[in-house]
């Protein structure tokens, strides 16, 4: 079974769709790798949990809700 590649504008094109849907903290965690796929079925591996966590222990937004103010508590607690 052979996969059929899209050009790249066609898939920069799906990109940018996907960005525009997504808010500004979501996009910038996505950068970071911590983003969810909430559309999988698969479950979340210990590794994608841990990564999504140190993710958002450099944002300070996710670590102000979390109610940890450090960086580095923050990145001790996860690991």
């Amino acid at each position: 079974d052979e996969v059929e590649d899209k050009d790249w504008q066609t898939t920069w094109g799906d990109r940018l769709e996907k960005a525009k849907s997504m808010g500004t903290d979501d996009v910038f965690l996505a950068a970071k790798g911590g983003l969810k796929q909430s559309e999988s079925d698969v479950p979340e591996s210990e590794a994608s949990k841990k990564r999504r966590a140190l993710a958002g222990c450099r944002t300070d937004g996710f670590r102000e809700k979390s109610g940890v103010k450090d960086a580095r508590h923050c990145t001790a607690k996860v690991l």
